[in-house]
């Protein structure tokens, strides 16, 4: 099995870092966290992640920036006539093409590798207020759909709400794991008075944490992911693990 991921920088899925002769995935707290569970379906020795690490030359994991979806000239040009048509709520397209364009590279990754390939879009439902439940479910609805456009069946939308630092705080918050579905209610955007990147600052001693540091949390076993209980992770979750179940069928 492979990933291929994107995301929406060194704080969520991860980034890729230049190095001699190429880049490098330097993963960040939700690349972490598919980790985890695909160590807790497949088994500790099925981890994406250290195989990376442990094997540079592989392709495990592949990360995809928004920007290396969009240089996807062909695919650029093939995606309108796929699309064209569909009704959607406003300010969704973009998210539905990025998974039309994931999901295919997926699925033709799968094909030329002859290995089951899963792809994961991450994307925050953020804005400039706490975002209402059916706005999370329609970005969560486009990008499935642009995943099934793609005929990527092993897909999975990671969506939080309003943003990944929810996840997180769900862990690190003064009574940990307990009432947390109130954070998916907090302000989206940054600046405001109870905003959750600001929470989690105060949580790192008023210091902003880097992607890597937050990655560390879920690798040293601070954040316990399976103690996480908000209705946006279920949500990731439960789509993951059908995903995951279905490469251990076809790895039988």
């Amino acid at each position: 099995m492979k990933l291929m991921l994107s995301g929406e920088g060194p704080t969520d899925i991860g980034v890729n870092q230049p190095v001699r002769g190429g880049t490098k995935f330097v993963p960040g707290p939700m690349a972490e966290l598919i980790d985890w569970f695909c160590r807790k379906s497949l088994g500790e020795d099925s981890s994406p992640l250290a195989l990376q690490r442990n094997y540079p030359d592989t392709d495990a994991v592949q990360y995809l920036s928004r920007g290396d979806l969009s240089q996807r000239k062909q695919m650029r040009e093939e995606r309108p006539m796929l699309l064209r048509g569909h009704k959607r709520p406003l300010g969704l397209a973009g998210p539905e093409a990025q998974a039309w364009t994931l999901g295919r590279l997926a699925a033709e990754k799968a094909h030329t590798d002859q290995d089951v390939v899963v792809a994961i879009l991450f994307h925050d439902c953020d804005g400039t207020r706490s975002a209402p439940r059916s706005q999370w479910q329609d970005l969560v609805t486009a990008i499935e759909h642009g995943f099934a456009l793609a005929n990527c069946s092993t897909s999975v939308a990671m969506v939080p709400r309003p943003k990944s630092e929810a996840w997180l705080l769900c862990a690190l918050k003064t009574s940990p794991y307990q009432h947390c579905d109130s954070l998916e209610d907090a302000p989206g955007n940054d600046g405001s008075p109870k905003d959750l990147k600001t929470r989690l600052e105060a949580i790192n001693g008023g210091k902003e944490p880097t992607g890597d540091q937050q990655a560390e949390w879920i690798r040293a076993g601070r954040i316990d992911p399976e103690r996480i209980d908000m209705p946006s992770f279920k949500a990731f979750t439960d789509r993951l693990e059908v995903v995951l179940a279905q490469v251990t069928r076809l790895h039988r």
